[in-house]
């Protein structure tokens, strides 16, 4: 149940950046490993994501914390920006900065960090085709943990 077209950067063999299109023009990524095309397929009929793609390191070291991070929160649950920043030792502000640089969404899940009272934002915007993004995201992988 894809929600959304991706453009996909490679870098040799490793993955630079995943990025949605979200009505862009973009040309059609070159060939995509088969390793990850089955990655994107297995995460739409599971939830999960495989965590032996080779990514393309990036990112401050407090980045990467977050982004490690992110890959804890399971399936169908959320933390906030607060939760999250408080077991991080950091602002809340700090977090959703990290989460908004994160160059892997779906693989690095910063759609499951929502605001205290709402949505919040979502790669970088606080409204719009993101949001919706990330809501069917959320409802997405919410549907799939009543299944199990």
């Amino acid at each position: 149940m894809p929600i959304g077209s991706l453009s996909i950067q490679m870098h040799a063999s490793l993955v630079g950046k995943i990025e949605w299109l979200n009505n862009k023009t973009c040309e059609p990524s070159p060939h995509i490993p088969m390793q990850l095309e089955q990655a994107l397929h297995h995460y739409w009929h599971t939830g999960k994501t495989d965590n032996t793609i080779r990514l393309l390191e990036q990112g401050t070291a407090f980045q990467q914390k977050v982004w490690q991070a992110l890959c804890c929160i399971p399936i169908g649950q959320t933390k906030t920006y607060g939760e999250l920043a408080r077991t991080l030792n950091t602002s809340p502000r700090a977090l959703a900065n990290a989460c908004r640089s994160n160059p892997f969404p779906l693989i690095i899940p910063c759609h499951r960090v929502i605001a205290k009272t709402g949505l919040g934002g979502y790669a970088g915007q606080t409204s719009g085709a993101m949001l919706t993004i990330k809501q069917a995201l959320l409802r997405f992988e919410k549907t799939l943990t009543h299944e199990l």
